[in-house]
C-alpha cells in the first residue's frame, strides 16, 4: 500500500507540472514548438510540411551568435559574428530536397508569426539572426551542397575583382543591372527593383521570399537581385540548379544577414 500511494503521489506531482508547464506555453509557442526563449537563446522543435525541424541559436557575446538547424536528421550549423560582419557555416555536405526547403519556409512563417503576435515585432538580434538563415537556407538552389565554409562581407566594395559587391544597398523602383552566370555564358540583365516577372518572383533583388512570405525587416541589394534574376531566369528555362546559380547564392550569404544593418531597406 506504501509503494502504491508513493507512486500515485509521483504521478500527481507529474500531472501537476504538465499542467504547470502548458499553462505556461501559449498556443503560438506550442504551435512552434518552443522549447527556449530568453534574451540569449531561443530553441525548438517541430513537425511541419512532413518534415522533423530542430532549430537553436545562442548569443555567445553581444554580437556573436551560434545557430544549429536539423531537418530530417540532416543538420547544418552557423556562427555568426555582427561585429566583424562574418559567417562560418558547416553543412556537412547536406542538401535539402525541395519539400525540406518548404518546411524551413513555413518554419520562419510560423515563428515570424508568434513574434508578431508576442512582441508586435519587436524581435531580439537572436531571433532576427535565426530568421535570417532560416529564410537564407531555404532559398537555396535546387541540388544545391552545404560544405563548410567562410564568408566575411568586403568593407569596399569598390575594391572586388568579382561580381560579389560586398553588401552594396539598391532602392525600389529604380533600375539595376543583374549579373551572373550560368552553363550558356555571363549575362547582365537591366532589372526594375521590386519588380515581378512571374508567379513567386516578386520583389526582386529583396533578401527574402517572394512579396507577402518575409515577415521581418529585410535587406534589398545588388547580390540578391543578382541570385534573384539568375533564379528568375534558370527557373523559366527548365529549374535553377547549383551549377547555373549556386555562386549567387553564396554571394548573397552576407547580404541577407548584414544588409539591415547596413540600411539597404529599399
Amino acid at each position: 500500500m506504501k509503494n502504491y500511494v508513493s507512486f500515485i503521489a509521483i504521478l500527481l506531482c507529474a500531472l501537476l507540472f504538465v499542467q504547470c508547464t502548458q499553462e505556461n506555453i501559449s498556443p503560438q509557442a506550442e504551435e512552434i514548438g518552443l522549447e527556449i526563449e530568453n534574451e540569449n537563446q531561443f530553441s525548438g522543435k517541430l513537425y511541419t510540411n512532413n518534415s522533423n525541424i530542430t532549430y537553436s541559436i545562442e548569443a555567445i557575446s553581444e554580437l556573436k551568435f551560434i545557430i544549429d538547424l536539423t531537418i530530417d536528421k540532416k543538420t547544418i550549423e552557423a556562427s555568426v559574428d555582427y561585429e566583424k560582419e562574418g559567417i562560418t557555416i558547416n553543412g556537412h555536405n547536406n542538401n535539402f530536397t525541395e519539400l525540406q526547403k518548404e518546411a524551413l519556409l513555413n518554419t520562419g512563417k510560423v515563428i515570424s508569426e508568434y513574434l508578431l503576435a508576442t512582441k508586435k515585432g519587436e524581435i531580439s538580434m537572436t531571433e532576427y539572426t535565426l530568421l535570417s538563415l532560416i529564410e537564407y537556407w531555404g532559398k537555396s538552389p535546387v541540388n544545391y551542397v552545404y560544405s563548410k565554409r567562410e564568408i566575411t562581407s568586403a568593407p569596399n566594395p569598390n575594391a572586388l575583382k568579382s561580381r560579389n559587391e560586398g553588401i552594396t544597398c539598391i532602392r525600389k523602383n529604380t533600375y539595376v543591372n543583374a549579373e551572373y552566370d550560368d552553363s550558356r555564358g555571363n549575362h547582365k540583365d537591366r532589372v526594375k527593383v521590386g519588380s515581378k516577372p512571374r508567379n513567386n518572383y516578386g520583389c526582386m533583388g529583396r533578401c527574402g521570399g517572394d512579396c507577402g512570405r518575409w515577415w521581418i525587416p529585410s535587406a534589398w541589394t545588388k547580390d540578391c537581385m543578382d541570385h534573384d534574376q539568375c533564379s528568375n531566369v534558370n527557373n523559366a528555362s527548365g529549374g535553377s540548379s547549383d551549377g547555373n546559380c549556386g555562386d549567387e547564392f553564396n554571394e548573397a550569404a552576407d547580404d541577407y544577414v548584414f544588409g539591415v544593418i547596413r540600411g539597404c531597406r529599399g
